[in-house]
C-alpha cells in the first residue's frame, strides 16, 4: 500500500475514534429527591446520593431518607440509610479521598442531621455499601451547620465545609482517621447557603454564594498547617445563584489523556445550568455539547464528577447531576456534558 494512503487511513480511524460523543441525558430510576444530588468518583464507578422526597417531622424539622445509588456501567438498585437512626434535612455530600490512613482511597458521605450536625459515613468495599455507623465529624456549637455540608477529598485526606448559624464558614480534615477541626473560619467569607469544596492539583477550592448572589472563591495549599490553610480569594466568575454551586473537575474538548482535566464549576441559574473553568487567572465560560438541561429545573445545587474506564479503548466522561423540575419535579437526572472514546492505534483489532 502507498505509505502517504496508509498514513492518512491510520489519521482518519483515530480521529473518528476520539471525537467527542456525549451520551443522551438519563433520569437515574428511584432517586427521587427533595434537594440536589451528590455526586462521586470511586475508581471508574460514580456514586450518586439525595435527600428523599418522603418526610417526617422530628425536632420541629422537616427530616429525610438518605438515598444512594452505584453506578459501574448501569445504575444499580437503591441503597437507603437506615432511617429515622439517619436522617437529613438539607442535601447530602459526597466525596473520595484517603483519610483513614490505610494508603487507600474510600467514598464519603455526608450530610446534615436533625441534631444539627453533621454526621458521615465511610465506603465499605465488601458489601459495596456505605457504614451506618454514625458518627459526626464534630460536637458543640462551631460544629453545627443550617445547611449542606461539603466534602473534598485526594491521596492524603478528605476535607469538609459548612456553613455556621452567624453565616462564617468552618473547615476540618480527616487524615489518618481523625478529624481536625480549624477554630478560625475561612476569613472574610460570610454565606446564607450551602458551601461547595473541591480538591484540584494540591489546592482545596471553596466557593460560597454573597448576599447579592454573586459566587466568591477562595483556595488554599495542602497539606493544611495545624492551624488550618493560607486562604487567598481569586477572581469570581460572572455568575448569580441563590443555590451553592458546584466545584469538581472536568474535561474539554476530545483529547482529555493530553490536555489532562481542568477545575470546573457549574451553577444554578434559575432555569438553567451554567459551566466555567479555571485558566489559572479567570473563570472562563464554557458552553457545553448539549443543552442543561433540555426541560424544567429545580433551583437546587448541581453536582459534578468525571471518570475514566478502560486502558487500551478508553471512555472519558464529565457529567453533571441535577433535580428536574415540571411534570419530573425530584427527579435526578445525570447527564455527561463530555464524553470520549478514545482507541489507541495499538489496540488489538478482532
Amino acid at each position: 500500500m502507498n505509505p502517504r494512503i496508509s498514513s492518512l487511513a491510520i489519521a482518519l480511524a483515530i480521529s473518528l475514534t476520539t471525537c467527542a460523543n456525549p451520551a443522551s441525558a438519563q433520569v437515574v430510576s428511584q432517586a427521587k429527591t427533595s434537594a440536589g444530588p451528590a455526586l462521586t468518583t470511586f475508581g471508574s464507578e460514580t456514586i450518586l446520593a439525595w435527600s428523599g422526597i418522603s418526610s417526617e417531622s422530628a425536632n420541629g424539622q422537616t427530616i429525610h431518607k438518605v438515598g444512594y445509588k452505584l453506578y459501574d456501567g448501569a445504575w444499580q438498585p437503591q441503597q437507603i440509610m437506615p432511617y429515622t437512626t439517619i436522617n437529613t434535612t438539607a442535601a447530602p455530600t459526597l466525596a473520595t479521598g484517603e483519610g483513614e490512613g490505610d494508603g487507600f482511597e474510600h467514598p464519603y458521605l455526608a450530610w446534615r442531621q436533625d441534631d444539627g450536625l453533621i454526621h458521615f459515613a465511610i465506603w465499605d468495599n465488601t458489601t459495596q455499601t456505605f457504614s451506618t455507623d454514625d458518627p459526626t465529624v464534630c460536637d458543640g456549637t462551631a460544629c453545627e451547620t443550617p445547611t449542606s455540608p461539603a466534602l473534598a477529598g485526594n491521596d492524603t485526606g478528605i476535607f469538609a465545609a459548612w456553613t455556621t448559624s452567624s453565616g462564617t464558614v468552618q473547615y476540618a480534615s480527616r487524615i489518618g482517621a481523625a478529624w481536625t477541626i480549624y477554630s478560625v473560619p475561612v476569613p472574610g467569607v460570610t454565606t446564607k447557603v450551602a458551601p461547595a469544596l473541591t480538591s484540584y492539583n494540591n489546592e482545596l477550592y471553596l466557593a460560597t454564594v454573597t448576599a447579592d448572589n454573586t459566587i466568591q472563591v477562595e483556595h488554599t495549599h495542602l497539606p493544611l498547617s495545624s492551624s488550618g490553610g493560607s486562604w487567598t480569594q481569586l477572581n469570581s466568575p460572572a455568575a448569580t445563584t441563590t443555590v451553592a454551586p458546584a466545584l469538581g473537575q472536568g474535561f474539554i474538548g476530545s483529547v482529555p489523556w493530553k490536555a489532562g482535566t481542568e477545575l470546573f464549576m457549574a451553577w444554578n441559574t434559575g432555569s438553567t445550568i451554567d459551566f466555567a473553568w479555571w485558566d489559572g487567572t479567570d473563570w472562563i465560560s464554557w458552553p457545553p455539547p448539549l443543552p442543561i438541561p433540555p426541560g424544567p429545573l429545580e433551583n437546587y445545587s448541581p453536582a459534578l464528577n468525571d471518570y475514566s474506564e478502560g486502558s487500551c479503548a478508553a471512555t472519558y466522561s464529565f457529567n453533571v447531576a441535577y433535580t428536574l423540575g415540571g411534570t419530573d419535579a425530584g427527579q435526578v437526572e445525570w447527564t455527561p456534558v463530555n464524553e470520549v472514546l478514545y482507541e489507541a492505534p495499538s489496540c488489538p483489532k478482532f
